[in-house]
């Protein structure tokens, strides 16, 4: 963290809104969303004199799941109950009525009032606050409800309170703010993970990550915004994302501002629409379901794991979006996910920061402001090019320069960054259909593929286990590693297969995929396949 960002110093910029970021690592707080434990601890002073106080109400108004029959044994007595727990509403068609269900309470219905939706419609999906519920005439009531949202009705004390940091200060400060500690990283690893809080900022900006584990790709976005839902694998539908067209009700992506897909390789699309029905908002922020047409402006983050950084990092998408590059031309940023350090105690930040809920809150007002930039087209670039370098851009700055005061040196630093992650996006694009997307700059992609020969550990770890005694008896022979491991085979734009290794232009292929390569089985003779490829058979 910069020198001179003491608790004071931001407290003043920042009136009631600063809460020492260790305080919500506390083990005091093991199951509360960090939000809801910041916005407590800093409504009762944000110092650690604020832990006792907020353990407290929290073992008096928290219960969590399992304390069912305590609580209702509260209800029958009392016939009132205020307690903190996550309020999830379902629409009943049949009694045209709504229920809520909270952790706490099991699987026990709890009768709302339609307007709790209409106020709220993040209840439609899960929400945190205080609530209060009534007990009267054999059913339980939700009279109540205050969700942990930090009040911030206009964007002007946030903008004073940027103007009193430094560009390095404040750019530490949002970093700190989320959890992260600063000191230490370079300035292009800062840069980066703002690029991962951009689409809380930024409408309708889509971007991936595909990289190692444990690096916290889901970190930021998880813990800094209510707004932003987390699809963990599983099935996707038109109806859970889009429109439920049976219940009438709205769909996560005209819900919340961020839909993040986590492991997107478990996620599974078989509805055929879904595609056609994703690429449409991609592309114009608008989709139609049942004669219907909603706009809605989520930014759209596809999170993966991956252990190699080589082109095409997009081999692990699952199927219906693995080589689609219709689909892949609408992201507008591939972020290099091999720089980003694992999550480490060392990288979690102690000292004090923003609340997130407030954060939150100014995002969501800077996330409506409109950032005119005037920006020439490079050599190449296509609309869609153009309007991710647009967005990145204005991302950028709403974060670090809200005031529009930005220096040309920043713009500049920002604009870089913004091509580099639009032109990795790029090199997908060619791998699948270099026509199409032919190579820029001369003849080079900014970020060619690399050439040079893999290690046999590298190959053995990429290689199905079945082939390991084949490759180990190439290797035995002094036979040298191939130039690449396992890719994807992709024929009129569609991937077709995946090979097992390619030394320059020949390569080994699994049964079946002979007119790619050389068939081989895990049982071929090994000097045979050597022959082959020293161009002797």
């Amino acid at each position: 963290m910069s020198e001179g960002l003491s608790f004071e110093r931001i407290q003043e910029a920042f009136p009631g809104q600063v809460v020492l970021k260790a305080l919500t690592q506390e083990t005091l707080f093991p199951r509360v969303p960090r939000f809801v434990v910041e916005n407590l601890l800093a409504r009762m002073g944000g110092t650690a004199e604020a832990v006792e106080r907020v353990r407290r109400l929290l073992e008096a108004q928290y219960q969590g799941p399992g304390s069912a029959e305590w609580i209702k044994d509260q209800l029958l007595r009392k016939g009132r109950f205020v307690l903190i727990d996550r309020v999830a509403v379902q629409v009943d068609l049949s009694s045209g009525s709504y229920r809520a269900y909270l952790p706490s309470l099991g699987d026990h219905p709890v009768e709302v009032s339609p307007k709790l939706a209409e106020e709220h419609p993040g209840v439609l999906f899960g929400m945190w606050g205080t609530m209060e519920l009534v007990y009267a005439g054999g059913r339980v009531r939700l009279t109540q409800f205050y969700p942990f949202q930090a009040s911030l009705v206009r964007l002007e004390s946030y903008l004073q309170g940027r103007s009193r940091f430094t560009e390095e200060e404040w750019v530490d400060l949002l970093l700190g703010s989320v959890g992260l500690e600063p000191q230490g990283l370079s300035r292009r690893l800062k840069l980066l993970y703002l690029a991962r809080l951009a689409p809380l900022v930024e409408p309708g900006l889509h971007l991936m990550e595909l990289g190692p584990r444990q690096t916290g790709k889901t970190y930021l976005s998880r813990n800094t915004s209510s707004e932003a839902f987390v699809i963990s694998g599983g099935k996707v539908t038109p109806a859970v994302l889009f429109y439920n067209q049976l219940t009438r009700r709205p769909g996560l992506v005209p819900t919340y501002k961020v839909l993040i897909f986590d492991e997107i390789a478990h996620t599974a699309w078989e509805d055929p629409s879904i595609l056609s029905i994703l690429k449409d908002y991609m592309e114009s922020g608008q989709f139609s379901r049942g004669g219907r047409t909603f706009l809605a402006e989520a930014s759209l983050v596809f999170l993966g794991n991956t252990d190699s950084d080589r082109v095409p990092l997009t081999r692990v998408l699952p199927a219906g979006l693995k080589g689609d590059t219709a689909f892949l031309d609408r992201i507008h940023g591939l972020l290099p996910g091999h720089e980003f350090p694992k999550i480490t105690p060392e990288l979690l930040y102690q000292g004090p920061g923003l609340v997130v809920d407030y954060l939150a809150a100014a995002f969501r007002h800077l996330r409506q402001k409109a950032f005119p930039l005037d920006l020439e087209a490079p050599k190449g670039y296509t609309q869609r090019d153009l309007r991710a370098l647009r967005k990145w851009l204005s991302a950028l700055l709403k974060l670090v320069y809200p005031n529009k005061d930005w220096p040309s040196s920043f713009w500049q630093e920002a604009l870089g960054l913004a091509q580099e992650l639009r032109n990795r996006v790029y090199e997908e694009l060619h791998h699948y259909n270099p026509d199409e997307f032919p190579r820029r700059r001369g003849g080079e992609l900014p970020y060619a593929e690399a050439s040079s020969p893999l290690s046999w550990e590298e190959v053995f770890s990429l290689l199905p286990s079945d082939y390991h005694a084949l490759f180990a008896g190439l290797r035995g022979l002094g036979f040298p590693p191939p130039q690449e491991g396992p890719e994807d085979l992709v024929e009129n734009g569609q991937v077709v297969g995946c090979s097992l290794a390619r030394w320059g232009e020949r390569r080994l292929v699994a049964p079946g995929l002979g007119r790619y390569g050389l068939e081989v089985t895990p049982d071929s003779d090994p000097e045979a396949v050597v022959a082959w490829l020293e161009g002797e058979a």
